[in-house]
């Protein structure tokens, strides 16, 4: 080493260069090994974190009930986080109102795939406590409605991530759902209540309105679904049903009835 420095002043400044550049590349190359090692080793650190949170709930739940485990209040419990954790990215900087445009992105930049790996990490585990309730009670119409939400609430968020595939399959299984629903109690409301709201947060809109109409066959007096259905017709542009049912609640002096007739025409314009 000292004689490195003795000769130092005769280096010429190309050696200086390759020293530079030498030191640049170990510089990157060690940085690019500790990424891949984090990046790495963060799928495993992220089941941990959920681990966690199920171990907590499940030793909240013998406290409490003083019983084995809740699977149906376990899966409630994840969905509820996963439900929480939506945009959670866009609120780890808390920055000047002129900064948050820049801190959003810099934000969702950082720490937007961990939270949507979280998010799915938390949605399949409460997708599998419903399963191991319903290996239980098969014919739980509650266990099947929660698990149809569940799986509603994973199309979402593949949804979000442009995840096509991935999307429609959780969506086929959250309706093949709704279809046990309709097969074990065709004549429930409650049911076809459940039914209309998923088909809703799916999208799918003419779905939803069959289910509405079921419901204003087996609620016949029922003013405020057959309100909810007329929407719907505007909605769908089948303005002479909605006309009818606009003049059905007219006549029985239902107060929202004006604000139906507000929805005419409300239907997406076909022209771009």
């Amino acid at each position: 080493m000292t004689l490195f420095f003795c000769f130092l002043p005769f280096l010429t400044k190309s050696t200086f260069f390759a020293f530079s550049l030498g030191g640049l590349f170990l510089t990157c190359f060690s940085y690019f090994v500790l990424l891949f090692y984090y990046q790495a080793k963060k799928p495993e650190q992220l089941i941990q974190l959920r681990d966690s949170f199920l171990r907590s709930c499940r030793q909240a739940l013998s406290t409490s009930h003083g019983a084995g485990e809740d699977h149906l209040s376990l899966a409630d419990a994840l969905a509820k986080l996963a439900a929480y954790l939506q945009d959670f990215e866009l609120n780890v900087y808390q920055t000047p109102k002129f900064l948050q445009s820049l801190s959003a992105r810099l934000a969702v930049r950082f720490y937007g795939e961990d939270v949507y790996k979280m998010k799915l990490l938390l949605l399949q585990a409460a997708i599998d406590e419903h399963l191991k309730q319903i290996r239980m009670a098969p014919t739980d119409l509650e266990v099947h409605a929660s698990l149809a939400g569940a799986y509603i609430a994973l199309a979402k968020v593949y949804q979000e991530k442009e995840e096509e595939g991935k999307f429609r399959m959780s969506s086929r299984l959250a309706i093949e759902e709704f279809r046990i629903l309709s097969h074990y109690a065709p004549n429930d409301p409650w049911v076809h209540e459940q039914l209309a709201i998923g088909y809703r947060d799916l999208g799918m809109p003419e779905e939803e309105m069959k289910e509405v109409e079921t419901l204003c066959k087996l609620r016949s007096q029922d003013k405020e679904t057959l309100f909810r259905l007329g929407t719907l017709y505007f909605k769908q542009g089948m303005n002479a049903k909605g006309l009818q049912i606009y003049e059905n609640l007219q006549k029985a002096n239902f107060q929202k009835a004006e604000t139906l007739i507000s929805s005419y025409g409300s239907v997406d314009s076909i022209v771009s």
